[in-house]
């Protein structure tokens, strides 16, 4: 099923919210899936049901044009705007709708691939809190400057809180990434462990690029974490 997201404003004001997995009313869990560029939120479902449980939502916004934004992810930031605020607005808005259905943030994994890696890395920047789990799979937050970026509301002298209150985020690549430095994806991990995350850092041997095998694996078993209430 898809319907239009609402709220959304500039480039991605026309985007799209694709559903699928357990209807909202019998959903214990939601995956939002964020497709990279060139993909479709239905390409990626398809794809999720790799790692489908019984009772797991699935929400997939779609890109106006499959492109979440114009220029390379290490950009200056003003170089993705107005779109890469969008974006993020749209996966909000994705997060929004699974907490309609009665599926509360700290059961929401969000899954960003490639293009949309980087927009998911970047929403946990701008709107942190406690999530069910986040895995930025072949990306790395986006910027010209990660030696300078921080999650809105860190303290740099924190003593083990932080803004992202312990939720487990995943980043997954490879060291020979054709299109993400591995020294990018290493910064966007600080950056996150700065913020409180429990930050699980995992770079391959070779050049891999997009959502392997044992990354989905590794998706199955955090829904089966939250599925059996397990932390």
């Amino acid at each position: 099923m898809s319907r239009r997201i609402r709220g959304v404003s500039g480039p991605h004001a026309e985007a799209t919210l694709v559903t699928g997995g357990a209807p909202a009313a019998a959903a214990e869990a939601a995956v939002v899936l964020v497709h990279g560029r060139g993909g479709t939120p239905e390409g990626l479902i398809r794809l999720a049901d790799e790692f489908y449980r019984s009772g797991v939502a699935f929400l997939a916004p779609g890109a106006v044009r499959s492109t979440w934004y114009p220029a390379p992810h290490e950009a200056s930031l003003s170089a993705n705007e107005p779109a890469l605020t969008a974006a993020v607005d749209c996966v909000a808005a994705a997060v929004d709708a699974a907490r309609d259905a009665g599926v509360p943030p700290e059961r929401v994994v969000i899954v960003g691939v490639s293009q949309g890696g980087a927009v998911v890395a970047e929403f946990l920047r701008r709107r942190p809190g406690r999530f069910g789990g986040a895995f930025v799979v072949s990306a790395a937050l986006p910027g010209d400057d990660l030696g300078a970026a921080d999650v809105e509301g860190t303290e740099r002298e924190a003593d083990g809180g932080g803004p992202l209150a312990g939720t487990p985020v995943a980043l997954d690549s490879s060291e020979a990434d054709p299109y993400v430095p591995a020294d990018r994806v290493r910064a966007t991990a600080r950056v996150f462990e700065r913020a409180g995350a429990a930050v699980d850092l995992r770079i391959d041997p070779g050049d891999g690029h997009g959502l392997s095998d044992a990354t989905m694996a590794r998706i199955g078993e955090r829904l089966d974490e939250l599925l059996g209430d397990g932390d």
